[in-house]
């Protein structure tokens, strides 16, 4: 790996190396990250407060609201959200994309979902460089 850093570049290996969905800005480049990460300073926070309710069809139904702070207005990520459900599995449900200093609320219902999850989650595997909650 040392040896393909030296003679592409780390931005090559990096670009090499992600997978699609660091394209945020949807133009094949990582610009957005060198710019969060490389050469700017903020440390982003998330909140999530969510709940849990059954659908009128028996269907689980998955209430949240997101929030990012302490980020400049045009500070985007991609903050995976995921369950806890009922049996002790983790299980990644999507995806939320938040843009500057603000909040993202959404219900989905979850067809597949009869018992209620135990919790829900952002940044579980810690995919995205934030402050700790």
């Amino acid at each position: 790996m040392v040896s393909l850093i030296l003679a592409t570049g780390w931005s090559s290996v990096l670009a090499w190396n992600h997978s699609g969905s660091l394209r945020l800005e949807g133009n094949h480049r990582m610009n957005w990250f060198f710019n969060q990460y490389v050469y700017g300073t903020a440390l982003p926070t998330y909140k999530l407060d969510y709940s849990f309710e059954s659908g009128a069809d028996g269907d689980m139904v998955f209430g949240f609201k997101i929030t990012q702070s302490n980020v400049e207005d045009n500070f985007r990520m991609l903050v995976p959200i995921y369950l806890e459900l009922a049996d002790g599995r983790t299980v990644n449900l999507g995806r939320a994309r938040l843009a500057g200093n603000t909040s993202v609320e959404q219900k989905v219902p979850i067809r597949a979902l009869r018992e209620r999850p135990k919790r829900a989650l952002l940044n579980y595997y810690d995919g995205v460089l934030a402050s700790p909650n």
